[in-house]
């Protein structure tokens, strides 16, 4: 490293305080690199570099400098050198702790000690290192390596500058997603409530209508037994005469049929009507099925909103959609390829796994049910994981309610069982329903079951409840359901004994 004669106002001295005035000052490299000037008063030939009385005290007891050839006072080189002038190598070898790195192998483009080129390097061009150095300083693969070291810097400096970009869209996340937490927590909170205080007000209005209704009951009873009382009295008083008693009884005669009419009302409107309250069906399966608030999606992810309607089993209003390279592309231009295979069979497994059916939860999540096992198994295609649990009944098809919610047709038994996914991805029963046939696969659309007998196509409410039932001569042995998503259309496949198709049916 060059470093250019200066000159001061003042005349120099040295680390001694002598006078240097007159002479050719040179300065210690060590201190000028740290915007110190002191004067140089020793030279290190291994290192090409002059020192200060400080730093090259510290030079001669550091290990691995302690042996280099240091020149003092008058035998000091009083020219200045080149930007890069050959010197004694003083790199020790990695493998050979005693030995200095001298020489270089163009073959095999190594360094190493002589140990290392008589083991390794025999018979291979060697070049002592202090020869070649100079020239490989201009090379251009020095200059490659200065170049390709500075884009590193570069990028470490684009990568922290993006890493506290990050950290602080981590931390803004961070912040958002629980105060969208606690927003949507108090909305519900404030729903409920709302919910709330309209049900009691109903209570209370029919608690005000009744107890105005037993007033008036009251009124009416007080007021006919004061009447039946006095016309008891009146006759017990004319008991002993029957002048009197006659004319009496002739004229409570009329009265009679009054308080007969009177009784019989008063008999018929005491009877109040007694009220119960009843749970809302979506607001218990959302407590039965252990639907969590929300999701926590990626920004290439989307949430849509979809349409509530009435039904007797709409757990979620929300549903999570992926956006996928089917978004962004046709199918003529994507190509297939293998990914992976998973093993879903698990210990307990009797059998070997037969997959009955499958659906698609989300991307990395699948629905497979196993008939001979009698099981339905969560796949997690992301880390190769799978959850089972095992049913009582053979399954015959499965079908997606929403991202937490699945249902399985038992057709033997004539059943839908409905499936929760819980936090850590276990399979937890619902509700069962009855359904009127044997459907063997179904679909779910919107606030409908859509599922399929050998004949003919059923579709029901999400109690199980038969909204219409669909048959065509040509319908013989159905075999699957696919429902057009966002559409009011679906397609069920027919397969027989030299006949095949497949319906297209709208609502």
């Amino acid at each position: 490293m060059e470093v250019p004669d200066r000159t001061q106002d003042s005349p120099p001295k040295d680390s001694a305080g002598r006078s240097l005035s007159g002479e050719r000052t040179i300065f210690c490299q060590p201190c000028s690199s740290d915007g110190d000037t002191m004067v140089a008063i020793g030279y290190c030939q291994n290192c090409n570099e002059y020192y200060c009385a400080v730093c090259l005290k510290v030079h001669c007891k550091q290990a691995m400098s302690r042996n280099h050839i240091i020149l003092d006072g008058d035998n000091m080189p009083k020219v200045t050198f080149p930007a890069v002038t050959p010197n004694a190598c003083s790199e020790i070898c990695t493998k050979h702790e005693n030995e200095i790195v001298k020489y270089y192998c163009m073959s095999h483009d190594a360094v190493g000690c002589g140990d290392c080129m008589i083991i390794d390097h025999k018979s291979c061009k060697v070049n002592r290192i202090q020869d070649i150095s100079t020239e490989y300083f201009n090379g251009t693969e020095h200059q490659n390596i200065l170049k390709k070291v500075e884009q590193f810097v570069k990028d470490v400096d684009e990568i922290n500058r993006k890493l506290q970009v990050s950290e602080g869209n981590m931390r803004q996340a961070y912040i958002n997603a629980i105060k969208d937490v606690k927003e949507f927590k108090k909305e519900i909170i404030d729903y409920l409530n709302k919910a709330e205080r309209e049900m009691l007000e109903m209570i209370n209005e029919r608690k005000k209508k009744n107890e105005m209704l037993i007033q008036e009951l009251h009124q009416a009873e007080s007021y006919i037994g004061r009447n039946i009382k006095e016309i008891h009295t009146n006759l017990q008083l004319q008991v002993s005469q029957a002048n009197d008693l006659f004319v009496e009884a002739k004229q409570v005669k009329a009265k009679l049929n009054s308080i007969d009419e009177n009784l019989n009302m008063l008999k018929k409107d005491i009877s109040i009507d007694v009220y119960t309250f009843q749970r809302s069906s979506h607001m218990e399966q959302m407590v039965k099925s252990c639907v969590p608030l929300g999701a926590i999606v990626d920004n290439t992810e989307k949430m849509v909103e979809h349409t509530a309607s009435k039904h007797n089993y709409l757990v979620s209003k929300k549903k999570v959609t992926y956006q996928t390279d089917l978004d962004r592309k046709s199918i003529s231009e994507m190509d297939a390829y293998f990914d992976c295979e998973i093993n879903i069979k698990t210990e307990d497994d009797a059998y070997d796994c037969f997959v009955q059916n499958c659906a698609l939860i989300c991307p990395s999540q699948i629905i497979v049910i196993g008939g001979n096992n009698n099981c339905v198994k969560l796949v997690d295609v992301s880390n190769k994981e799978v959850s089972k649990y095992n049913l009582k009944y053979s399954p015959q098809g499965v079908a997606v309610v929403n991202p937490n919610l699945f249902a399985v047709t038992f057709p033997g038994e004539r059943k839908i069982q409905f499936f929760t996914i819980t936090t850590g991805n276990k399979i937890k029963e619902s509700d069962m329903i009855k359904v009127h046939t044997d459907c063997n696969k179904i679909a779910i659309h919107e606030d409908k079951i859509i599922g399929i007998t050998n004949k003919s196509v059923e579709i029901m409410s999400m109690s199980g409840q038969l909204i219409k039932s669909l048959s065509h001569p040509n319908m013989k042995w159905l075999m699957d359901i696919a429902v057009v998503p966002s559409s009011q259309m679906f397609y069920v496949s027919s397969g027989s004994l030299g006949y095949k198709c497949c319906f297209k049916i709208r609502f």
